[in-house]
């Protein structure tokens, strides 16, 4: 049943996000869910390879108007959007609409045409008892896709990767910001890609 939803385009889509309980830029409140990454694998037409788009926005400046920019021209005009717990998804595209407005419309589109890979886990559709009761990805997906693992990455979850992009700030020796940068980008890949593999052993 679930399979039966995906379409194409297909889209799978990450935010990482930080909530600062004192506003960072204007016009945000207190403990807000601010988008400053996103990864994102598109695939055009049924047995194309995945194609991979990326965003990491400058520590200190107010990425969301960039981030709603390039969304819309990365994802296509009614393409199927894939989250893992996509209520999060949703809400950081709702807070980007109202912060862009003049591309709100774009980005509910977008979330409308979103479907939620969760699902079929936390129903227990699919379940196996190597995954401890839990159905995050972080346990799911070591389960299905054995080669897909978050340990020996830097940053392996997203407390770790708002807490980098707030570190990026303060470094000023360029090679360690730029081996910073690569681990949270390594990390919100690993994300989408492993929504792709996950779908295919599905």
């Amino acid at each position: 049943e679930f399979l039966k939803k995906v379409r194409y385009p297909l889209c799978f889509l990450d935010f990482e996000t930080f909530n600062s309980g004192i506003p960072v830029f204007d016009g945000t409140r207190p403990y807000q869910q601010v988008p400053f990454q996103y990864s994102l694998h598109r695939i055009d037409a049924e047995g194309e390879e995945a194609s991979h788009f990326e965003y990491l926005a400058q520590p200190g400046v107010d990425p969301r108007k960039e981030i709603a920019e390039r969304l819309v021209t990365e994802i296509p005009e009614g393409a199927c959007v894939i989250a893992y717990n996509m209520s999060f998804e949703k809400m950081v595209l709702t807070e980007l609409g109202k912060s862009v407005p003049e591309l709100r419309k774009r980005l509910n589109a977008v979330s409308s045409g979103m479907i939620d890979l969760m699902e079929p886990f936390k129903r227990r559709d699919i379940y196996d008892w190597q995954m401890n009761g839990s159905y995050s990805l972080k346990s799911v997906l070591p389960v299905l896709v054995p080669e897909m693992t978050y340990k020996g990455l830097e940053i392996s979850d997203g407390a770790m990767a708002s807490e980098a992009y707030f570190t990026m700030e303060t470094i000023t020796d360029p090679a360690e910001l730029s081996r910073l940068r690569a681990a949270l980008l390594e990390y919100c890949k690993q994300d989408t890609l492993g929504l792709v593999r996950l779908l295919e052993k599905m």
